[in-house]
């Protein structure tokens, strides 16, 4: 505006037929004209500062949210950051501008860290030797490294033969495929682990150590003082039966293909010893527990930072096989261990899928909260949604924490 009123007040004063105005317009209107220029330069780098400063705040929010649920690994932040700057100054319609664009990651500080530099074209100030003028911006956002250790609580007895596992199976598959995507990007951030359930749990490859005895593969509960707790097998070790569901216990891995490999070959047979497999659960989740399982499937310490335990629980049917006496029956069991479980820091979700009402109940009680951890479902399509929509909450919670 300034320089508006100057050159009007010059131009005015031309019509002055005086020698000396004339003379001093004639000096100075080059350079307020040059003056003008320059100051719609440096106005254009102004705004593409601006303009940048804004979009890479937002291209490191877009990075940090995905970065954090495991949508991308540590090794696509530059590239993915790059895309996104790219694309929305393009949108933005800044001309006559060029940048680059770096993003580094510091995992300890849980931080991605950015710098767009670059520089505007002169339309004036280039006559001066000035062709272009540096513009640059900074930007930092913090992302989450919580980490998840899930156990999948699986009801694979009698009632659950033919479409029912058939929907479990779907379900179960499709929860692990959200928190374990295929490209890899949550591995070391998720780890699940699987306890399949029916009259009794089959521990495969770790009888000797559970048990004693290596061909000793069907497990019941402990009698007390251990029944409710986690000790583990060097403390207490379980007694066995004859008989037990085919599907094997997995113990923690971020291995997704063996984790649904595993799920599809279940098949289903036998009673519901339902705290049998709430027992399990919490087992492959307790660090007491951390040497029973191989290196990378020990669970991390209780107080462990940036790090979430968390159970999920399902069933079709009433709780309605146990086996030590003056223990209670089985749903009396779990809601015992259940509530163990959660006063050790566990979240459970739990999930009845054309369960009786008994059934129903128990599971509000093992449930974290009966209003957002509990889900009620009578159809597969209902059970696929439960699942997902618990693979959602704990993604979000790696998020929000």
């Amino acid at each position: 505006m300034l320089a508006s009123g100057l050159i009007k007040r010059l131009c005015a004063l031309r019509s002055d037929q005086g020698g000396a105005v004339v003379l001093i317009f004639a000096f100075a209107l080059p350079i307020l004209i040059m003056l003008v220029g320059m100051s719609i330069d440096f106005g254009r780098a102004s705004k593409a500062r601006v303009v940048a400063s804004t979009i890479l705040d937002t291209a490191l929010l877009t990075v940090g949210r995905e970065l954090s649920v495991g949508g991308i690994n540590e090794g696509q932040v530059q590239s993915r950051v790059r895309e996104l700057f790219d694309t929305m100054m393009a949108e933005a319609g800044v001309s006559g501008s060029s940048f680059n664009v770096v993003a580094t990651v510091n995992p300890a500080a849980g931080t991605i860290n950015a710098v767009a530099s670059g520089e505007t074209q002169n339309a004036f100030a280039g006559i001066l030797g000035m062709p272009t003028l540096e513009v640059g911006t900074n930007a930092s956002v913090s992302y989450n490294t919580l980490k998840v250790e899930l156990s999948l609580v699986l009801d694979v007895t009698g009632s659950m033969r033919g479409q029912k596992l058939r929907d479990l199976k779907s379900a179960a598959t499709n929860l692990i495929n959200i928190l374990l995507p295929a490209d890899g990007s949550a591995n070391g951030k998720v780890r699940i682990a699987l306890a399949p359930y029916s009259n009794s749990v089959n521990v495969g490859d770790f009888a000797e150590v559970v048990t004693g005895i290596e061909t000793r593969r069907c497990v019941v509960e402990r009698p007390q003082p251990n029944a409710f707790k986690d000790a583990p097998p060097s403390t207490a070790q379980f007694p066995t039966i004859g008989s037990c569901p085919s599907a094997t216990i997995r113990p923690l891995t971020g291995n997704r293909d063996i984790l649904i490999s595993s799920i599809n070959s279940y098949s289903a047979r036998g009673m519901t010893a339902g705290h049998l497999g709430t027992a399990w659960g919490w087992y492959m989740l307790s660090p007491d527990w951390a040497p029973v399982w191989p290196t990378g499937s020990d669970p991390v310490g209780r107080d462990e930072p940036d790090h979430v335990k968390v159970m999920v629980l399902m069933t079709d049917g009433q709780f309605n096989q146990s086996y030590q006496s003056g223990l209670g029956g089985s749903s009396y069991q779990a809601r015992n261990l259940c509530a163990a479980a959660k006063r050790e820091g566990i979240i459970i979700y739990s999930v009845a899928f054309r369960a009786p009402w008994s059934a129903r109940n128990l599971l509000r009680q093992c449930a974290t909260t009966r209003n957002n951890h509990y889900f009620e479902t009578s159809t597969g399509g209902a059970l696929r949604d439960a699942f997902e929509a618990i693979a959602v909450e704990i993604r979000n919670l790696r998020l929000s924490s």
